[in-house]
């Protein structure tokens, strides 16, 4: 099989991976929510231009309604005009990253060396480095995920490898 025809094999089951997950999105309600966090280290405040950036060290755990990120060290970026929060960034060995889905019980779960969580234009979560992602009845590991909460849809930077649910008709 040529090497194209290998990439269109990937865009086909990644698309037909965000057709399986399509009718569960990340709990909408978190949006509403208040940050939470806590740590066991330390925290500094800044100021850079517009934004207040905070850092937090040594077991950071930020949640959000059903959101929950945990890492080793995590930097918050907040609008200084809105107060709004506009990226979460946090490393660990493994940063973990887990919400409930819209309508159901169901989690959805990752893990990476880095997570980037940005909620300026849409809720847009980002692994970085030995990244997983296990939605309900899917599983995905890559070099790095985008997984876009809003939709439950994903891209993903390669190699990759993963497992996709059998749907029955």
């Amino acid at each position: 099989m040529s090497r194209h025809s290998d990439n269109i094999g990937m865009i086909a089951i990644f698309g037909l991976c965000g057709l399986i997950s399509l009718s569960a999105f990340a709990l909408e309600s978190d949006k509403n929510q208040d940050v939470a966090w806590s740590l066991d280290g330390d925290l500094k405040m800044e100021n850079e231009g517009n934004r207040r950036i905070v850092t937090m060290n040594n077991n950071v755990k930020m949640t959000q309604g059903s959101l929950q990120i945990t890492g080793d060290m995590a930097i918050f970026e907040y609008d200084l005009t809105t107060n709004a929060l506009l990226k979460v960034t946090v490393n660990g060995s493994p940063a973990r990253y887990q919400q409930q889905l819209d309508g159901e019980e169901d989690l959805v779960q990752g893990d990476s060396e880095t997570i980037h969580y940005s909620t300026a234009v849409e809720t847009i979560i980002e692994f970085i480095g030995e990244a997983n992602l296990r939605q309900p009845g899917t599983t995905t590991s890559c070099v790095a995920i985008k997984y876009f909460a809003d939709t439950d849809l994903f891209e993903t930077t390669g190699p990759c490898n993963g497992v996709l649910r059998s749907q029955s008709n």
